[in-house]
């Protein structure tokens, strides 16, 4: 019986085999590869560029606009690809001192407000390729006063300097693409003008396309898919996730598509990849486990439990945990209480909410002359003074005379501000402070300094836990679904997994759709070992109900 189990072992590792040699060993000149999650994207580039590098000096090129993604595939392919973003490859081949500021666009877009009352979204300006010649004019001489680039419109830059000379495009061994499914229009534009000097391999999947938030559209790669244009191949084994997983997955994506959603999807395989050791672990963990009616103060309490359950005190390594919520909101509640069970090593950092006057202060520290510094931090100053037509004349002068935003503002206003820079600048190079220092500090950024301290002191006297129990040192990420790409774990935990979190909001209540869906199976897919869901309601949310009580233990 054994040798037979490893022979059809070693049929399915032949077969795996099989699909990547046949991608390496094509010649065509741009590939389309159709990969789920876990079914070996990292390796297959790998190989490629192990390839290119024998063959060609030229170098290797992979980029993906997923931050995480970047980080992992840094170390996969370290001295074998340059790994970048879409905007960090744009600034690089931008001529000058180019530097990035995630919201610019934002900024500007209320800087055009101020100036003509009218409302823009320069997001979708750039992401779609509108050409909005008042708006693009406003936005470029606005960049240029702040000297910084947003990540679309260096994207955007970057295309019209290929446009005007296409002598500056630059040639790779091998471009390889991540991720494709989530690329707008204008990162598909980029695309095009990168793939007339090197050849292009691109990877995506249509079943987790999230980003529609930034434009993105998966019908590109199915039309890409579908052109003629591209060499089309598949890697349809997992050897992530366990067979329960795979099977779910395939259950939910056949029940979407009987009830008439996800019919322009591009048929794929999605298959689990048996090993000796997977099987152990599919055996073992052959049910998704559910927990109905789990409220948001009981969520830390069962993991808490299930960790304990779990724990195996003969390990040298404590498994990985991820916990994914729907909102970002629901990330802070349950750090907290989980620290409060006396878990340490928790990364929480998507609870963060964007801090606009962080940033300024930031800028301003880095640089005491920055238009774009003094421009947060002076709105700042004047929202908390209730003194918003005095920012917006200010302002409207930067905007009509170009003249420096520090000289636009009163020798007080300028000092105040300089004062609170000072006091950061010693907290910075750990200098001496006084009392009245620190207050002022505290004041300007709405720090409650006994709230921050009774939190710590709770922290602490929940750590004395952890000498008795080492499982309560497992790290643990805790994300939203949209943070969770990328992400692989050991358990994961989907939490507050209620319909009225997953499902669309519309005017008729929640509703079903294909984006919906997608986000689920990012979700579900994202454990070595087991999954478990969390809902508050008494009934399995839409999703669990589709893949079916088969796949399912109720706890």
């Amino acid at each position: 019986m054994e040798n037979e189990n490893t022979n059809q072992y070693e049929k399915h590792i032949e077969s795996r085999k099989e699909y990547t040699n046949i991608i390496i060993d094509s010649d065509a000149n741009k590939k389309i590869i159709i990969a789920g999650p876990g079914t070996g994207k990292s390796f297959l580039f790998q190989e490629i560029c192990k390839k290119n590098t024998k063959n060609d000096n030229n170098g290797n090129l992979t980029l993906s606009f997923i931050n995480e993604l970047v980080e992992d595939l840094s170390k996969d392919l370290y001295k074998l690809s340059e790994v970048k973003t879409l905007h960090s490859l744009a600034l690089g081949l931008i001529p000058g001192n180019t530097k990035m500021f995630i919201k610019l666009g934002d900024f500007i877009g209320d800087d055009y407000k101020v100036c003509t009352g009218k409302t823009i979204d320069f997001n979708d300006i750039f992401c779609n390729l509108i050409e909005d010649k008042e708006g693009l004019s406003f936005y470029s001489k606005r960049r240029r006063y702040y000297n910084f680039f947003s990540p679309n419109c260096s994207v955007f830059t970057l295309i019209k300097m290929f446009e005007n000379g296409k002598k500056n495009i630059p040639a790779y061994s091998q471009i390889l693409i991540d991720e494709y499914q989530d690329f707008n229009k204008l990162e598909s534009r980029l695309l095009v003008y990168l793939t007339e000097q090197s050849p292009v391999l691109i990877v995506g999947d249509d079943d987790q396309s999230l980003y529609d938030f930034k434009h993105a559209n998966p019908q590109d790669i199915r039309s890409k898919y579908n052109s003629g244009n591209y060499a089309t191949f598949n890697l349809p084994y997992c050897s992530r996730c366990t067979e329960v997983i795979v099977d779910a997955y395939n259950n939910l994506i056949i029940k979407a598509q009987s009830e008439g959603f996800l019919q322009d999807r591009m048929p794929k395989d999605f298959k689990y990849f048996p090993s000796k050791e997977k099987d152990v672990i599919s055996k073992k963990n052959n049910k998704i486990i559910v927990k109905t009616k789990t409220y948001q103060t009981l969520i830390a309490y069962n993991i808490d439990k299930e960790l304990k359950n779990n724990f195996d005190p003969r390990i040298k390594v404590l498994p990985s945990v991820l916990i994914i919520c729907p909102l970002r909101k629901q990330i802070e509640t349950l750090e907290k209480a989980l620290r409060k069970k006396g878990f340490k090593n928790i990364d929480a950092s998507q609870k963060i909410k964007y801090d606009p006057i962080i940033d300024g202060l930031n800028l301003l520290l880095n640089d005491s002359q920055s238009n774009l510094g003094w421009r947060i931090i002076f709105q700042a100053v004047c929202e908390k003074q209730q003194k918003e037509d005095r920012f917006k004349h200010v302002l409207d002068k930067s905007i009509s005379t170009g003249a420096k935003f520090l000289d636009l503002l009163d020798v007080s206003e300028r000092k105040d501000i300089r004062k609170i820079i000072a006091i950061l600048r010693k907290i910075k190079e750990n200098k001496s402070l006084t009392d009245d220092d620190l207050n002022i500090v505290f004041d300007f950024l709405s720090y409650d300094i006994n709230e921050i301290a009774k939190d710590k002191i709770k922290m602490e006297l929940g750590q004395n836990s952890i000498e008795k129990n080492i499982y309560k040192s497992t790290p643990i990420k805790i994300a939203t679904i949209l943070g969770s790409k990328g992400l692989t774990r050991d358990y994961t935990f989907l939490v507050n997994f209620d319909d009225k979190y997953l499902l669309e909001k519309n005017d008729k209540g929640f509703s079903v759709t294909d984006g919906s869906i997608c986000k689920f199976l990012v979700a579900l897919t994202r454990a070595k070992i087991k999954t478990y869901v969390y809902t508050s309601e008494k009934r399995y949310p839409t999703y669990l109900e589709w893949i079916g009580e088969e796949f399912i233990e109720e706890q």
